[in-house]
């Protein structure tokens, strides 16, 4: 066997089995900081994930038949669809249905429609810097403890100078394992409240379109189609 995977075989078993309660005393102060910060993260992650369903933003069927049935003119089905379903899309589409004298509350609705996709998303983001920095933080308190030991006993004792660092290290990956989770979270949540705003903004817009013409059948928007 060559020799460094002789150490490095030696230095695994060498390695004593730590509990989760002992790393984490091990980090230090900054420990109590971290965990706060997780018990946050996941919670705005289970919130996202409720909130970011898409059947509350765009359910994929409504969307398909309402694009259908506005490519065919059926304002009727258009009103049908909408009131039976109490999706954000439903709600907007509904409010584009009044015409040109809702423009403006329709704005209003859609801005708080954006709004509730991507709430609470700088709040995770920031939490996930935050993990990181008191990671960073708690292995700058560990070094200075570390050669405050060195200072008066000296590097006599490697073992010393390496349990030290060691032990600062341990918030340092503690605070990147948390801030890689949450800025991962956040991109995922962010990418997908962007997919809905677009779908709802397009969808919404190609409904209100056919409110706003004259109906070809009797010259009136407000008028219902023939089939």
């Amino acid at each position: 066997m060559e020799p460094g995977i002789t150490t490095l075989a030696a230095t695994a078993i060498a390695l004593p089995d730590r509990t989760l309660l002992q790393w984490y005393e091990m980090g230090g102060p900054t420990m109590h900081g971290l965990a706060l910060c997780s018990v946050l993260i996941v919670g705005l992650i289970l919130e996202r994930s409720f909130a970011l369903r898409r059947a509350a933003f765009v359910p994929p069927r409504l969307e398909a038949e309402l694009g259908e049935a506005v490519d065919l003119g059926r304002r009727q089905e258009i009103k049908r669809l909408c009131e039976q379903d109490a999706s954000t899309l439903a709600a907007l589409c509904r409010t584009a249905q009044e015409g040109p004298g809702a423009r403006a509350r329709l704005g209003a609705e859609g801005e708080a429609a954006a709004h509730r996709a991507q709430r609470n998303l700088p709040l995770l983001a920031a939490l996930g810097n935050l993990a990181t920095m008191l990671g960073l933080l708690g292995t700058v308190l560990g070094m200075v403890e570390a050669f405050e030991v060195i200072a008066q006993s000296g590097t006599g004792d490697a073992r010393i100078v390496a349990s030290g660092i060691f032990r600062a290290l341990v918030t340092t990956a503690t605070g990147l394992g948390i801030g890689i989770v949450a800025l991962a979270a956040h991109a995922l949540f962010s990418r997908r409240a962007t997919d809905y705003v677009v779908a709802l903004e397009t969808l919404v817009t190609r409904v209100s379109e056919e409110f706003d013409r004259p109906n070809p059948a009797f010259g009136d928007p407000d008028a219902l189609e023939l089939d």
